[in-house]
């Protein structure tokens, strides 16, 4: 059985305000538990212009305050900026204010501006997330920890209260790259990756997870494979290409630009690819209608063998309405065709 959320980046830009986007999110998510969606994330970054939010825990514990069973996490905290006791500190609480509901997403990072700002160095990043996750999780399971890392030190500290999760809050670890591919089956509860990446490295990547978590004993079904996707349902095709392809074609332009796409070959695409960004968009984009959208979601399930669909329905510009009814319509026309498949 597939698990299907929702991720958001809250930010402004193309005339809306972040403030507003947040509260809209807060009605959105809350309509997404209504219809049989199972999460939701918050992702984070720091110092940018549009009001990106830098700090998703804290936005975490006003939805959670909002909402009664859906399970929420950071989709995803920026984990090496961090000192891990109080994520651990702070997830705790927030595991037990909710009820037992979160996920903690973690990732590593890749701005330089972020890690200089913070006094982290950005060669470090993946040492600092694999001793970063190790050490939460055992101050969440054990009653007292010693850790001698070369990143973090602890020296018999007991962590009270602990999650309410036993034996704790699943750990997602978002990786795009082979070696991080790897220290997500290494360290983590699942593996949470992106929709930039073309499908065909997605599924190369599958085959190092899998066989890194076998070298560990450990069954890959008994860990998550989430994935985050773009995705817009509309009354039909045509109603579903006016409400957002622009939208999403715009944040595409935004990650071709700064150098974020690669293609097949895991080459990055060159700024001024303007002309690739229509087969692009189309491969990594579920857009139509409710059979149109159930059809694309099938098939990709089928082919990648994910747990969990994680799906960005808020693009900038996209209108609240707009984005309620697409949700909507997930809920009570494209989950039941899923499910029947």
């Amino acid at each position: 059985m597939i698990h299907f959320g929702l991720v958001y980046s809250i930010e402004g830009g193309s005339g809306d305000r972040s403030d507003v986007v947040f509260r809209e999110a807060v009605e959105e998510i809350a309509l997404a538990e209504q219809v049989g969606l199972e999460s939701a994330f918050i992702s984070e970054h720091h110092f940018l212009e549009n009001g990106f939010f830098p700090s998703p825990l804290i936005a975490l514990s006003f939805i959670a305050a909002r909402t009664s069973k859906i399970k929420f996490g950071s989709g995803v905290m920026l984990l090496p900026l961090y000192d891990p006791v109080h994520v651990a500190e702070d997830c705790a609480v927030l595991d037990i204010i909710s009820g037992g509901r979160l996920i903690l997403g973690v990732g590593q990072g890749y701005r330089q501006e972020e890690f200089d700002a913070f006094g982290v160095d950005l060669n470090d990043r993946s040492a600092r997330m694999r001793e970063g996750v190790t050490l939460i999780r055992k101050l969440w399971t054990e009653p007292s920890v010693t850790f001698d890392g070369k990143q973090f030190q602890v020296k018999d500290l007991p962590l009270n209260p602990k999650p309410l999760q036993k034996p704790a809050p699943p750990i997602w670890v978002a990786a795009k790259k082979r070696h991080a591919v790897q220290l997500a089956a290494e360290v983590g509860d699942g593996w949470f990756a992106d929709p930039i990446t073309p499908l065909s490295i997605v599924e190369k990547n599958k085959v190092h997870w899998e066989n890194t978590l076998r070298a560990k004993g450990v069954k890959p079904s008994e860990r998550a494979f989430a994935y985050y996707r773009d995705v817009h349902v509309g009354e039909d095709d045509a109603a579903a290409t006016r409400g957002a392809r622009e939208q999403v074609m715009e944040g595409y332009r935004n990650y071709l630009r700064w150098g974020h796409l690669v293609d097949d070959e895991n080459k990055p695409l060159a700024p001024d690819r303007d002309d690739l960004l229509e087969s692009f968009v189309n491969d990594r984009f579920t857009l139509g209608g409710p059979e149109t959208c159930a059809s694309d979601i099938t098939k990709l399930c089928r082919r990648l063998g994910i747990t969990d669909l994680i799906m960005k329905m808020k693009f900038p510009g996209l209108s609240h309405q707009t984005v309620m009814k697409s949700i909507s319509l997930f809920g009570q026309k494209v989950l039941p065709l899923v499910n029947r498949k």
